[in-house]
This record gives C-alpha cells, sequence and structure tokens, in this order.
C-alpha cells in the first residue's frame, strides 16, 4: 500500500490525510507561525495561540503547501504566504467572534469571552498587519496587491455578514456575494498564489483561481446545511447556531421561496423573533421537509464542487490530485 493509499484509507479525516502527506511542510509551517506569533507584549502571544495553536485544521494554508508541491514550486515564500493566509483568517475569525458575541471556538472557550472585545479585535488587527509584513519580506508586489485586496474584500464581507442578521430581504444572488466575500476569497488566493510565485502561466493561475473559489463556495455552503441537517454527535457540536443568531443563509433562503404561502407568513412571524426556541427551530426544519430544503440544498452544493473538480483537470494523473479529490467529496458527504 503506498503512501496515498494509507492516508486516504477507510475512517482518516482527508483533512488530516492531506496534513500527513505534507508532514514536512506541515512542521515547518507549523514552527513559522509560533516563531510569527511571539512579541514583546506577552497578551499579543497569549490570545494569538488560544486560537492558532489549537485544533484548527488549517485547510486553507493545506491548500498552498499542496498547490506549491504539485506545481514543483523550488523558493521559500510558499511559507511566508501559507503563515499569512492562516493570519488573516484567525484575524477574521477573532473579529467575527466578537460580532456574533460567540461562546466557543474551535472547542475552547471564545478568546472575547477570556480576554474581551477590545483585545480580541485589536489582536486581528495585529495579526493582519504581521501577515503584511510578512509578505514585504518576499518581496513580490503582485502577491501583496492581492492579498490587499483580498483583506477589504474580506472585510466587506463580514459587514455585509453583520448586516445579514434577520435580514429578511436577503436573496439568494446577495448571499452568494456574501459568501464569496466571506469565505470564497481567501480560499482562492490559497490556491493560486502558488502559481503566481512559481510564474505558472495566466491561464493555470486562473483555473486555480476558479478552484479556490468554487470549493470555498462549497465549503461554505456545506456548513449552511450541516448547521440545519447535520449530526450534533458527529459534528460534536449542536445544529441550528445560524438559525438561533438569527443569520438567513441558503437553506432559509430556498425554504422561504419555495414554501406555500401559508408557510411563509409561519416563517415570517418566527423570523422575526428577537429570541427562537428549539420549538421554533423544529417547525422550520419540518417546514424544509416539506419543501424539500435538505435535497436541495446539498444539489447546491454539489454544483459548485463538480465546477472546482473541472478546474484542475489538467493535474489528471498526479498522485497529489488524489488528495484534492478527497477534500471534493468529503464536502459532498461531510456530518462532522
Amino acid at each position: 500500500m503506498n503512501e496515498t493509499s494509507k492516508n486516504l484509507q477507510m475512517g482518516i479525516n482527508p483533512i488530516d490525510a492531506l496534513s500527513r502527506h505534507l508532514a514536512k511542510s506541515v512542521k515547518r509551517l507549523d514552527q513559522e507561525i509560533e516563531k510569527n506569533i511571539q512579541d514583546k507584549e506577552e497578551t499579543v502571544s497569549t490570545i494569538a495561540s488560544h486560537l492558532i495553536v489549537g485544533k484548527g485544521k488549517k485547510i486553507r494554508p493545506l491548500l498552498t503547501l499542496l498547490f506549491a508541491k504539485m506545481l514543483k514550486y523550488k523558493g521559500n515564500a510558499h511559507y511566508n504566504l501559507a503563515v499569512c493566509i492562516e493570519f488573516i483568517h484567525n484575524a477574521t475569525l477573532l473579529h467575527d467572534d466578537v460580532i456574533d458575541d460567540a461562546k466557543v471556538r474551535r472547542g475552547k472557550k471564545a478568546a472575547n469571552l477570556i480576554w474581551g472585545n477590545k483585545l480580541s479585535i485589536l489582536v486581528g488587527d495585529y495579526l493582519l498587519s504581521k501577515s503584511f509584513k510578512l509578505m514585504v519580506k518576499d518581496k513580490s508586489i503582485k502577491v501583496l496587491e492581492i492579498l490587499s485586496n483580498t483583506s477589504l474584500i474580506l472585510a466587506r464581507g463580514q459587514i455585509q455578514d453583520a448586516n445579514n442578521t434577520s435580514s429578511f430581504q436577503l436573496n439568494e444572488k446577495d448571499y452568494l456575494e456574501l459568501i464569496f466575500a466571506k469565505t470564497a476569497e481567501l480560499f482562492s488566493v490559497s490556491c493560486y498564489l502558488p502559481a503566481v510565485l512559481a510564474n505558472k502561466s495566466v491561464p493555470m493561475q486562473n483555473s486555480l483561481k476558479k478552484f479556490g473559489e468554487n470549493f470555498g463556495m462549497a465549503f461554505q455552503l456545506s456548513d449552511d446545511y450541516l448547521d440545519y441537517f447535520g449530526n450534533s454527535k458527529k459534528m460534536g457540536k449542536n445544529i441550528g447556531r445560524d438559525f438561533y443568531e438569527g443569520k438567513i443563509t441558503y437553506p432559509l433562503i430556498y425554504c422561504f421561496r419555495n414554501a406555500s404561502n401559508a408557510n411563509k407568513i409561519y416563517l415570517n412571524k418566527i423570523l422575526h423573533k428577537k429570541k427562537r426556541s428549539k420549538n421554533d427551530f423544529m417547525k422550520v426544519l419540518k417546514i424544509m421537509e416539506l419543501s424539500n430544503t435538505k435535497k436541495e440544498s446539498l444539489k447546491f452544493t454539489n454544483k459548485y464542487l463538480k465546477k472546482a473538480q473541472n478546474n484542475i483537470l489538467r493535474f489528471e494523473g498526479k498522485s497529489d490530485k488524489v488528495y484534492l479529490n478527497a477534500l471534493i467529496n468529503y464536502l459532498l458527504i461531510r456530518d462532522h
């Protein structure tokens, strides 16, 4: 049994399998992260460590490392890039948890509950600043320009998401724009910036850019799906968080659009509540069942995954591609 088969044997999470496959690079990544969160202001190191050095799967930097390997990139700038991407992602998590008044993040008490909102926001800002300092070090103006634009798009996504709470007018088009900004954009740069570093052709860069976009869209839509239809025991967390927080996500948008007039009136009544109960959630699930929301939400996610598969056809036959295929299949079936 070769390394690929061993790493992807049944029962192993494909993200964990990819991490094993890239073990040497991941070790270097972790060392660089550890080094770069050390600061003379100990509070920065403490809060950043609490979030980053933990249970996070680091899927975005893993994709960066994988594509650098697949493209046979010979330099070391992809390590700084991977750290930068992880810092940007974690900065948005710190900000999101303050906005959402989150209680838990990655199985631990959220930073804002321990150190307060002000410090959480400031450390998030620190991580963003640190990420740009890292990219300046590699003297790649193009990469720096792309990441600067990404940070603007992410900030816009966070603002849109904050406005999303109980936004009854949110339609599918608006929601897709929101999740592109909030989630898919960072996946996109994680996948195609290695091609920029490796000076690959524009068509190659574009195909990896589109792969990241489509995979990122599917990643968020899969989370939306799981928040209503996931297995709580396997996920290790309760479903319905988006619903209780008043967020409008794809399953709710689809359900409302396809519900009967009577159920639309009923949904409207529930969605206008400032505080929603478990009974409200169960009633919404029942309406979703009547409108076939579960099946259609999964189908919609699958549409983006099929696009992602088509974006990387040029890698057919390469052993590393099985990890990308496994990640795509994982999003289709994951319930944890």
